[in-house]
């Protein structure tokens, strides 16, 4: 059975007690049906620890053993148009699991217009980094427009821009030809990208890709392009 693992914002120090939120308890205590002496572990954004369980007047951890550092993640970046909030949920879910730096909401020429609840949105990155035995929580930036976020572009960050219409098959790009230490990767909404929408990324260092024959949903194009690039960094 794969080890419990549990996230903390706190500062992890050696035997000195951890008081857990009350649904971390419970999931605990009555869904994994730990005792008191069991061992479980928990991380926060820079180690993880190998700690005990005590049940007395309340439920704590004492961290025992430091197993791990957490190192550089490759810096990839995942901005999106905004979709169905189902389909938003899975992508920040799966994105989480495999590795990614930032989540950025984009409000495009034909995206949707909802408001997202980021706390609901980060406890399921936290879920999704807790079972992939990853210490890389990915910030979850608040939506923008997309002009917005261009605006205030790093100008060393390379886009991916995924573009059905217009983007080289993504199987003849050579990593060599571009720099690919920094990359965020652009997916649209259900509608696609605007004229307005490719001006404005056509004035930033990018790259536009397509993926292939099939029409992909936002969190599929996701979670594909994230799989393929995050192996083109250096």
């Amino acid at each position: 059975m794969p080890q419990v693992r549990i996230y903390i914002q706190d500062v992890i120090k050696k035997n000195k007690y951890i008081y857990l939120e009350k649904q971390n308890i419970h999931y605990l205590k009555n869904v994994m049906r730990k005792k008191s002496g069991d061992n479980i572990l928990v991380f926060n954004d820079n180690e993880e620890w190998l700690s005990r369980c005590f049940f007395e007047d309340e439920f704590k951890l004492n961290p025992e053993k430091l197993l791990r550092i957490k190192e550089n993640i490759k810096d990839i970046w995942i901005c999106f148009g905004l979709v169905k909030t189902r389909n938003i949920d899975f992508l920040v879910e799966k994105v989480s699991e495999i590795g990614v730096k930032k989540i950025f909401p984009m409000i495009t020429s034909f995206s949707n217009r909802i408001p997202l609840n980021y706390e609901r949105l980060k406890k399921i990155s936290i879920e999704a980094v807790e079972q992939s035995n990853s210490l890389n929580l990915p910030i979850i930036s608040k939506t923008k427009n997309i002009k917005e976020i261009l605006n205030d572009w790093e100008d060393d960050r390379l886009i991916i821009f995924c573009d059905e219409k217009k983007g080289v098959d993504i199987s003849n790009i050579n990593r060599r030809e571009y720099n690919f230490k920094k990359i965020a990767i652009f997916v649209g909404p259900v509608g696609g990208w605007s004229e307005e929408d490719r001006k404005l990324v056509n004035k930033k260092n990018n790259l536009r890709i397509n993926l292939g024959g099939n029409i992909m949903k936002a969190d599929t194009a996701a979670i594909f392009s994230l799989s393929i690039f995050k192996g083109y960094l250096l």
